[in-house]
């Protein structure tokens, strides 16, 4: 499988910095009840855990799993790009701190490793939370994961290990585990030891996080006071 970067999102004038709904949680209940349709119907954005099904069957959890010099970087060359900042050079400076810079009106980055290392410790966290009591209960568990990074067969594998491990002698723990990248969609069974990959088409990937998009808006305007 080919191992590289890309990104999830266009370039479209960014949303209000605080909104009722996230986004990143509305993207995730858009791809799952699309590939997964036969599961995940209808799910609610709610709170411990993010998303739930009306019958309590199922909740998942949503995290991030990609560097914050890297998401602070986009969102200053975002908050540029629409004049959204008071202070361009401040603006440039802390970009070039995070280890990347402005050329020519685009954004160019440090070469990312490709590890699921964010993505062990999200997982790691997550399971902790999940364990804390706050969380309700939910027959299955599930965790959801943005990532940029491609993974090949064998750090798939190494994962599913690896989160094995870790939740083996925990109370809660997570059935299946979501990892979305530019293009693909995985999904590590923990239970059973095996995973699947689905292709997104990139149209389509552009397709689900616009509407994840038109969710938050179509919320705001409705939500008001």
């Amino acid at each position: 499988m080919l191992r590289g970067r890309i990104k999830i999102n266009n370039w479209v004038e960014p949303l209000p910095k605080h909104t009722k709904l996230d986004y990143y949680e509305c993207y995730a209940k858009i791809v799952l009840e699309e590939l997964y349709s036969e599961q995940f119907v209808n799910l609610r954005i709610k709170d411990k855990p993010d998303l739930q099904s009306q019958d309590n069957d199922c909740g998942v959890e949503v995290t991030i799993a990609i560097d914050r010099n890297e998401l602070q970087s986009e969102k200053l060359y975002s908050d540029i790009t629409y004049n959204r900042v008071r202070d361009k050079v401040k603006a440039l400076k802390r970009i070039e701190e995070c280890g990347y810079k402005v050329e020519n009106g685009i954004l160019h980055g440090k070469t990312s490793i490709d590890s699921f290392y964010l993505i062990m410790v999200s997982f790691d966290s997550k399971l902790n939370k999940l364990n804390d009591g706050g969380y309700k209960y939910f027959n299955k568990n599930f965790l959801f994961v943005f990532s940029y990074i491609y993974a090949s067969d064998e750090m798939i594998k190494d994962a599913i290990i690896y989160m094995q491990n870790k939740q083996l002698d925990k109370q809660r723990q997570f059935n299946k585990v979501f990892v979305l990248v530019p293009g693909h969609l995985y999904c590590l069974n923990l239970y059973e030891g095996n995973y699947e990959v689905k292709r997104i088409e990139f149209i389509h990937q552009s397709s689900q996080a616009d509407r994840a998009r038109e969710l938050v808006e179509v919320y705001e305007k409705n939500h008001r006071y």
